[in-house]
C-alpha cells in the first residue's frame, strides 16, 4: 500500500495558532483516507515562515525521504510546502528525483500534464499573496509589536546611523554615497565597479572591511532608503528617514531584475527529461566543450549521433520565446485558461464520500430537532438527554469530516488568465534565467527535434498543446544560427 505523510506548518503571527495545524492535518488525513493511501505520521513547523528552508520538521522530512521511508508527501497546499520560489524548486525536485509524489489536500491540481502547470499557477498566486501581504501592513496596524527599530542583521545599513533608542537617522557624511551608488549602477556600473568606488571615498562597513558584491547588491534592494521598514514578512511604509525618491529606486530594482545572468560552468539544461531526438526517439543530454580561446560552450545532444549538437542557451531561449508568443495570442491565453478552469472544477466535484456525509449530517439533524422537540414535553428524560448528547457529537464529527473533505476555492477565470500572464511577463520571478527555467518547466511537457523542424508539447495534454515551427538550425563553432536555413 501506497505509504504517505504529512508536512504541515504556520508562520508567526498573532492569529496562527496550533489549531491552524490541526487543521491541516484533519483535510490531510481525511484525503490520505479518500485516496485509499497508508497514513504513517506528520511533520509540523509551528512559528516559522514558509519563505525559509531552515525549518526542523521539513528538514527532517526530506532526511526521511532521503531514507526512502514514505511514498507520497500530503500538503494542505502549495505555501504550506514553501513561499520561496526557489526552496520550493529545489526540494520539489529532490522529492521528485526520489520518487516521491507531492500531493495538495485543500486545492484542486489535477493529475497529468496540466497540472504541471496549474501547480506552477498556484505556487505564483502564493508568492504573489505574500509580497502583496507584506506590503499592505502599514505603519500603526503593529506598532504595539514593532516600532521600526533597529533589530540587527547583516550590518548597520550605509546611510543611517543608529541612535541609542535603536531609531533611524539619516547620516549626512555616507547618504550622498547610497545615492550615487544607485546613479552608477543604473549608468552601467557593476558590483565590482561600485565597490571600489566606494573604497576609493573611505567608505567601508562596520568593520572596517571592504563592500563586497554581496553587500553591494543588499545596498541596491535595500527599501530603508525609500522609506519603508522590512522585518521578516513584514514592512511597514513611511517609517525611516527616506533617502531617495521611488523613481530611483524602482529603476535600479528593475534593471537587477532583468539583468541577464550568465550561465556558469555548473549552469542547468532546463529541457534535460523534455528534449528527445525525433530519428532515434531518444532523450538528449547535455554535454560542454572548450574552445581554442578557452570558452567553455554548452550543448545538447543525441547520444546515437542523430544530429549535431545544438547550443543549448540558444535553444531554450527559442523555446522559451515560442511558449511566450504562443500564449500572449489573447485567444490562444483564453482557450488556455478555460481549459485549466474547466479541469479545476472537475477536480472540485463532491465526491461520494463528502455527499454520504452531508446527506448522514441532514439526517442526524432531523433526529435532534425531533428529540429536542419532545424534551419539551419530557424535560427530565435521561434517555432523550443522553441520545441529544450522542446526536449532537456525530453532528460534530461529520461536520469536521465534511470540511475536511473539502476542496479549497477554486481560482475564478480572470484569476486564471491574469496568473498565467504575468508569469510569462516574468512578474514572479527576480531575473531572466529564473524566468526562463520556470516558464520551461510549467509550460513544457515535451520537446521533439528533428532535421524539419521542431514540436514542442505543452502541458494542456490533447493535440491543442502541439505547436510545430521551423529547424533551428545551429553552428557548433560560431555565434550565428538561423531559423528555417536563412542566416540573420
Amino acid at each position: 500500500m501506497t505509504r504517505a505523510v504529512i508536512y504541515a506548518r504556520y508562520s508567526a503571527g498573532p492569529n496562527q495558532t496550533d489549531q491552524s495545524i490541526d487543521g491541516q492535518l484533519r483535510t490531510c488525513e481525511q484525503y490520505i483516507k479518500n485516496k485509499g493511501f497508508s497514513y504513517i505520521g506528520h511533520y509540523a513547523d509551528r512559528h516559522i515562515s514558509g519563505k525559509t528552508d531552515k525549518r526542523p520538521e521539513f528538514q527532517r522530512m526530506i532526511n526521511d525521504a532521503e531514507q526512502g521511508l514514505f511514498d507520497v508527501l500530503v500538503v494542505y497546499s502549495t505555501d504550506r510546502f514553501s513561499r520561496s520560489k526557489y526552496d520550493s524548486a529545489i526540494y520539489k525536485k529532490k522529492l521528485a528525483d526520489l520518487g516521491i509524489k507531492i500531493c495538495y489536500a485543500a486545492e484542486n491540481i489535477p493529475d497529468g500534464p496540466e497540472g504541471i502547470l496549474m501547480e506552477a499557477l498556484m505556487e505564483g498566486w502564493a508568492q504573489y499573496y505574500s509580497e502583496e501581504l507584506s506590503r499592505k501592513i502599514k505603519r500603526g496596524m503593529r506598532e504595539s509589536e514593532m516600532k521600526a527599530k533597529w533589530l540587527g542583521g547583516f550590518v548597520k545599513p550605509l546611510g543611517y546611523i543608529i541612535t541609542e533608542d535603536k531609531d533611524f537617522e539619516i547620516d549626512p557624511k555616507t547618504t550622498p554615497y547610497v545615492v550615487e551608488v544607485y546613479k552608477k549602477y543604473l549608468a552601467g556600473d557593476n558590483y565590482a565597479s561600485l565597490s571600489r568606488y566606494l573604497s576609493r571615498n573611505g567608505i567601508r562597513t562596520p568593520a572596517g572591511n571592504e563592500y563586497k558584491t554581496d553587500a553591494i547588491k543588499r545596498i541596491l534592494r535595500n527599501k530603508l532608503y525609500i522609506g519603508t521598514y522590512t522585518h521578516g514578512e513584514t514592512e511597514i511604509e513611511n517609517a525611516v528617514p527616506r533617502i531617495m525618491d521611488d523613481s530611483l529606486f524602482y529603476k535600479v530594482q528593475k534593471k537587477m531584475k532583468t539583468t541577464k545572468k550568465p550561465y556558469t560552468a555548473k549552469g542547468e539544461f532546463l529541457l534535460s527529461g523534455k528534449l528527445y531526438c525525433a530519428a532515434c526517439g531518444e532523450k538528449m543530454s547535455g554535454t560542454s566543450g572548450t574552445s581554442k580561446t578557452g570558452t567553455m560552450h554548452y550543448y545538447y545532444k543525441c547520444k546515437n549521433k542523430c544530429r549535431k549538437n545544438i547550443s543549448r542557451e540558444k535553444l531554450e531561449n527559442f523555446i522559451v520565446e515560442q511558449v511566450k508568443s504562443t500564449f500572449n495570442d489573447p485567444a490562444e491565453l483564453d482557450n488556455l485558461a478555460n481549459k485549466l478552469f474547466i479541469l479545476q472544477n472537475n477536480e472540485n466535484t463532491a465526491d461520494e464520500t463528502t455527499e454520504a456525509q452531508t446527506k448522514a449530517l441532514r439526517d442526524v439533524t432531523r433526529q435532534i430537532n425531533n428529540i429536542t422537540n419532545a424534551l419539551a414535553n419530557r424535560p427530565d428524560s435521561t434517555a432523550l438527554l443522553d441520545k441529544l448528547d450522542e446526536l449532537e457529537a456525530q453532528k460534530a464529527d461529520l461536520k469536521m469530516e465534511i470540511a475536511a473533505n473539502k476542496k479549497g476555492p477554486t481560482l475564478s477565470l480572470e484569476a486564471i488568465k491574469a496568473g498565467l500572464q504575468v508569469f510569462l511577463d516574468g512578474f514572479y520571478f527576480d531575473d531572466e534565467e529564473t524566468t526562463k527555467k520556470r516558464i520551461l518547466e510549467a509550460f513544457v511537457y515535451k520537446v521533439v527535434l528533428s532535421d524539419g523542424n521542431v514540436i514542442i508539447q505543452f502541458n494542456i495534454g490533447d493535440t491543442d498543446g502541439l505547436k510545430t515551427t521551423d529547424l533551428i538550425e545551429f553552428d557548433q563553432t560560431t555565434d550565428w544560427w538561423s531559423i528555417g536555413g536563412s542566416n540573420p
